[in-house]
C-alpha cells in the first residue's frame, strides 16, 4: 500500500511557519504532521463535495505542495529568523512515549473496535465513485467524506488504509499537542498530562478514527491561544474539520467561544464581527441542510450521561488534577479560557436528558455528533489546563511534587503499553476473526453474479468485496438512507428454512461466523453445503448436503458471560448468554453420539493458549472448531500451557465481566451432526 502521505509535509511546514512565527524549526516540524494531514483531509473532502475523482485529489495535493514550496522559499515573513530553544530531555522522552503508545496498535493484524468496518466499506464505495450502496441494496450513506476519501486515495486494502491513516492522525495530534505545550511555555508537562488519561488512546483503539482526526483543527486554534483570533484561519479550519467529523467542529467552536467570553474586555473590531457572523451563517447553513435527515431520529445517549461516570473513567487522573489546576489558577486568563472550554463541552453532555425524544432535529443531530464524547471531549482541554498548572510548580522537575508526578506517569505508561502489547496475542478480541478474514479473500472465487448472505452484525459486514459478487448486509454508519434491501427477507427465509424464498431472492451462498447465530440455523438445515471453512468460520452454498446439526450447551463450575451475547437477538438452541471458561487442568465432556455422524466442539482460545483436545494439539488465540467422527463418547481438553494474567479491555467497556483476566478456553457449544 502506497501511503502517499509524504505530500502532507510541505503544506504542513508552510502553515506551521506562517502560524507560529516565533517558533524554532523543531517546533515547526512537530506541528507539520498535524497541519499537513488536516490540509490533505480538507482537500480530499473538497474533492468529494465537487464530485471530483480520486485522481483530482492527487492533482490538488501536488498543487498544494507547489504553493507551499513557493511560500517557504519566498518567506511570507522575511524578518523571520529561526530560533533555537532549550528543551528539557523530558520533553522529548514523554513525546516519544506518547507516540510509541499511539502507534503500538499497528502491530495487530487488524484494527480493534468495530467502526473501522464501516469506514472500510465507505472507502470501497468511494473507490467505485460515491457513497451509493451496491446491489442488491439501494440507497446511500451520508457521512463526512474527508477521512474515507483520503483513505481511498491512499490505495491498498481498505481496512489497512483506514488503520494506517487513523493511527497516523492520532500520532500527529499528539505531536501537535506537544508543540502547543512548548509554545505555551509548559515544556513537557502538557504531553505528560495527556498520558495521565486513556480517553483518546481508547477512542483510537476502538477505531473511532474520524472523531480523533477532526481534532487536528484544535491544533490550529491553539496556536492562536491568548492571541487575536484570525478569523480567516478559523473559517478555513472549520470547513476542513467539518468534512472530517462534526465533533471536531463542535470542540473548535466551544474553544473559540471560551476565548471570546474570557477576552470580552478587548474591543472586538468590525472586521471580527463580520467574519464571525459569516462563520456563524456557514455553520447554520450546514445545520439546516442536514436537519431533515434527523427529523425522524430519536436523541441518542450511548452511555447515558457522558459527563458523569464515563467521563471520570476516561479522564483518569486528569480530572482531579484539573480541578486543582482550575482553582489555583483562577486568576490566570489562559486557565480561565481552558476551564470554560471544558465546561462548555461538559454542558453538551446534558443532551442525555432528552434520550429517546423525537421531533427536534437539532438535538438529534447533536446527540449523534457527540457519540462517545466521554472519550474525546475532555482530554485535550484537561491536559492543557493541567500542563499549564504543572509548569508553575516551584523548582519544576527537581521538586518532590514534580518527580512524583513524572514517576507516576512513567509507571502508568509502562502498564498501558504492556496491556496494549498483550492485546496482540488476543485475536479473539477482534470483531472479525482470522477465519472470517481468510474466507473473505476466497469470495472472489465464487461464480460471477453470486449473492452472498451475511449476518447483519459487525462480524457479518464484509470489506473489499469482489466486484463479481454481491452481499446482503450493509453497515450502518452516519446516516444510512437504504431504499431497498433483501436482508430481512433473507434472514427470515434462512431461519424458517424457506428455500423457495431464498431462490426467489437470488441468494446463492452464505458466510457465517461463530460469533453470530446464523451458522446454527444454516447447519441445522440439510439445504446448505459447507464449501470452505477457516478458523471456525464457514462459507456455504445453497445446495443439499443431507447433514443436519444439533447444538448443545456446555456447563460447569466457572460460567462467564459471552462478550458478544448482547449483540445476538436469537438463541435457536437455548445456549444462553453464559459460557464455560477453563484456565487449567484436564476436563472431560460426555456426548451421546451413538446415532451421530460427527461431533464438534466450538472453542474460543483467549490468549496464546496451547491445549490438547482428544489428544489433538490446538494452539493460538481465536476460534477453533474441533471435529471428530462419532464414537469417542465425548471430548477431553488438556491444558499444556500455563494460564497468564492480562488486562482485558472488555472488562472496562462493559462487554466483559473481568478486567484483570486469565488466559484460557471459552467453550461455546458441542455440535452433533446427523445424516438425514
Amino acid at each position: 500500500m502506497a501511503l502517499g502521505l509524504e505530500l502532507a509535509f510541505l503544506p504542513g511546514l508552510a502553515i506551521a511557519r506562517h502560524l507560529d512565527q516565533e517558533g524554532d524549526w523543531k517546533r515547526h516540524l512537530m506541528l507539520t504532521p498535524a497541519f499537513g494531514l488536516l490540509t490533505c483531509l480538507g482537500i480530499a473532502g473538497m474533492c468529494f463535495v465537487f464530485e471530483w475523482s480520486l485522481g483530482a485529489v492527487t492533482t490538488c495535493l501536488v498543487l498544494a505542495n507547489i504553493l507551499a514550496l513557493v511560500a517557504i522559499r519566498v518567506e511570507l515573513h522575511p524578518e523571520y529568523v529561526s530560533k533555537d530553544f532549550e528543551r528539557s530531555i523530558w520533553f522529548w522522552i514523554f513525546t516519544s512515549i506518547a507516540l510509541f503508545i499511539a502507534i503500538t496498535p499497528l502491530t495487530y493484524s487488524r484494527p480493534m473496535g468495530v467502526d473501522w468496518l464501516g469506514f472500510s466499506t465507505l472507502v470501497d464505495s468511494l473507490s467505485a465513485g460515491s457513497f451509493v450502496l451496491s446491489s442488491p441494496s439501494a440507497g446511500e450513506w451520508i457521512y463526512p467524506p474527508a477521512f474515507p476519501m483520503l483513505a481511498a486515495w491512499m490505495g491498498g486494502e481498505s481496512y489497512l488504509a483506514v488503520f494506517w491513516l487513523g493511527t497516523i492522525c492520532f500520532a500527529s495530534l499528539l505531536l501537535g499537542i506537544s508543540a502547543i505545550g512548548d509554545k505555551l511555555g509548559c515544556g513537557h508537562w502538557t504531553i505528560m498530562a495527556m498520558l495521565l488519561a486513556p480517553a483518546l488512546f481508547a477512542k483510537t483503539l476502538d477505531s473511532g478514527y474520524p472523531t480523533v482526526a477532526s481534532q487536528l483543527g484544535l491544533i490550529v486554534a491553539l496556536t492562536m491561544f491568548g492571541q487575536r483570533i484570525r478569523w480567516e484561519v478559523v473559517a478555513i479550519t472549520a470547513v476542513f474539520v467539518a468534512m472530517i467529523h462534526p465533533t471536531g467542529l463542535i470542540y473548535l467552536t466551544t474553544f473559540i467561544i471560551a476565548q471570546i467570553v474570557v477576552d470580552k474586555g478587548r474591543e472586538i473590531s468590525l472586521t471580527d464581527k463580520v467574519q464571525s457572523l459569516l462563520l456563524s451563517i456557514s455553520v447554520s447553513v450546514v445545520v439546516i441542510s442536514l436537519a431533515p435527515a434527523f427529523s425522524g431520529k430519536a436523541v441518542f445517549a450511548e452511555y447515558g450521561w457522558q459527563g458523569g461516570a464515563p467521563m471520570v473513567m476516561y479522564a483518569g487522573l486528569l480530572l482531579p488534577l484539573a480541578i486543582w489546576a482550575a482553582w489555583t489558577l483562577r486568576n490566570d486568563k489562559s486557565a480561565r479560557i481552558l476551564t470554560l472550554w471544558f465546561s462548555l463541552n461538559w454542558l453538551l453532555t446534558s443532551v442525555h436528558l432528552f434520550d429517546g425524544l423525537t421531533g427536534i432535529s437539532l438535538l438529534s443531530m447533536l446527540s449523534y455528533a457527540l457519540y462517545s464524547m466521554s472519550m474525546h471531549a475532555f482530554h485535550i482541554p484537561l491536559a492543557a489546563l493541567v500542563g499549564l498548572r504543572l509548569s508553575k510548580i516551584e523548582n519544576g522537575i527537581s521538586s518532590d511534587h514534580g518527580r512524583a508526578l513524572m514517576i507516576a506517569t512513567l509507571l502508568l505508561c509502562g502498564i498501558a503499553h504492556s496491556a496494549l502489547s498483550q492485546l496482540a496475542e488476543h485475536d479473539e478480541l477482534h470483531v472479525v476473526s482470522d477465519g472470517d478474514h481468510a474466507l473473505m479473500q476466497l469470495l472472489e472465487n465464487l461464480p460471477d453474479g453470486s449473492i452472498v448472505y451475511t449476518e447483519n452484525m459487525h462480524w457479518g459486514h464484509l470489506y473489499s468485496v469482489p466486484e463479481n459478487i454481491a452481499i446482503t448486509a450493509i453497515p450502518t454508519l452516519g446516516i444510512l438512507k437504504q431504499e431497498h434491501s433483501i436482508q430481512n427477507a433473507a434472514t427470515t427465509a434462512i431461519i424458517y428454512d424457506d428455500i423457495e424464498r431464498l431462490n426467489k431472492l437470488g441468494i446463492t451462498h452464505a458466510i457465517a461466523s461463530p460469533k453470530g447465530v446464523m451458522m446454527q440455523y444454516i447447519q441445522a438445515s440439510v439445504h446448505w453445503s459447507k464449501i470452505w471453512s477457516s478458523g471456525a468460520s464457514s462459507v456455504y452454498e445453497l445446495d443439499d448436503d443431507f447433514l443436519t446439526s444439533h447444538f448443545e450447551a456446555v456447563s460447569g463450575d466457572n460460567m462467564r458471560i459471552d462478550p458478544w451475547a448482547e449483540l445476538r437477538t436469537r438463541d435457536p438452541f437455548d445456549l444462553g448468554d453464559q459460557r464455560l471458561y477453563l484456565t487449567e487442568g484436564t476436563h472431560n465432556f460426555a456426548v451421546n453420539d451413538s446415532d451421530a455422524y460427527q461431533v464438534c466442539m466450538m472453542t474460543e482460545f483467549v490468549g496464546d493458549v496451547y491445549a490438547k483436545i482428544n489428544s489433538v494439539d490446538v494452539q493460538g488465540s481465536g476460534w477453533h472448531n474441533t471435529c471428530f467422527y462419532a464414537g469417542n463418547g465425548g471430548f477431553e481438553i488438556e491444558f499444556v500451557s500455563d494460564s497468564q494474567y492480562w488486562i482485558n479491555p472488555l472488562g472496562a467497556s462493559g462487554r466483559g465481566d473481568v478486567l484483570i483476566d486469565k488466559t484460557g478456553i471459552r467453550i461455546h457449544w458441542i455440535e452433533v451432526v446427523y445424516f438425514e
